[in-house]
């Protein structure tokens, strides 16, 4: 089979952290997971990509709930004072709260299940196509999200030591503390989850052609 699903995977990666196409990136990398999984007859692959389908469904389910609702408050909002939600329709989203919050967290436990799955799949990748970029992209996502857990902890710390008896901050550079490390923690979770992107697309570019099976060599008939 020819692996043309290596270029798939590549642009596919490439386009997931380029803004308002990043849909289209992550429909690319579903088609590359599935295809590889077909040419290596890898069943965590396809899985990989299949679950990237059902999980970019399931978002649009939620998206397409919550639209009409967020549609109202920002008209209001354009037209100017305080944005008004029409009676009827916020009845009818407490109508759909429960599925609303059911599927959000069927979509949360998938996410997860969707990056355990992903982050196996870069790992076997290494293995079974001896491209060690697929290793490198898997250990970033863990790094990733250690990081993430570590500046999330540290913010929930830094807001347990506020004193809610008393001002927040006393001085302006008590400001600029705060907002300096919010933002630096954030800049180094974004900039580590774009490095995991580019290490995956780097993977993918990497994967040697297949190798065509030679034809027997000629033999002649055995003398009668």
């Amino acid at each position: 089979m020819n692996r043309g699903y290596k270029w798939l995977g590549g642009i596919g990666y490439i386009l997931m952290f380029i803004p308002f196409v990043n849909l289209v990136g992550l429909i690319i990398v579903g088609i590359a997971w599935i295809m590889a999984g077909s040419d290596t007859k890898q069943g965590i692959f396809k899985a990989t990509g299949i679950l990237m389908f059902i999980n970019m469904i399931m978002s649009a389910i939620i998206l397409a709930i919550l639209f009409p609702f967020m549609r109202s408050l920002m008209s209001e909002s354009l037209l100017g004072g305080y944005p008004s939600v029409p009676p009827g329709l916020f009845s009818e989203f407490l109508n759909t709260i429960g599925l609303f919050l059911l599927l959000a967290g069927v979509s949360a436990v998938l996410a997860l299940v969707v990056w355990i799955f992903e982050l196996v799949s870069h790992f076997r990748a290494a293995t079974v196509y001896d491209v060690k970029w697929f290793k490198r992209a898997g250990w970033m996502r863990i790094i990733t999200v250690i990081v993430g857990i570590i500046i999330i902890a540290s913010f929930i710390l830094l807001a347990l030591t506020v004193d809610f008896y008393t001002p927040f901050f006393t001085t302006p550079s008590e400001i600029f503390n705060i907002l300096g490390i919010y933002f630096i923690g954030i800049g180094c979770i974004a900039l580590l989850g774009l490095l995991s992107l580019i290490f995956s697309a780097v993977s993918f570019f990497s994967i040697p052609e297949a190798k065509r099976e030679r034809p027997p060599p000629y033999l002649p008939p055995p003398p009668e």
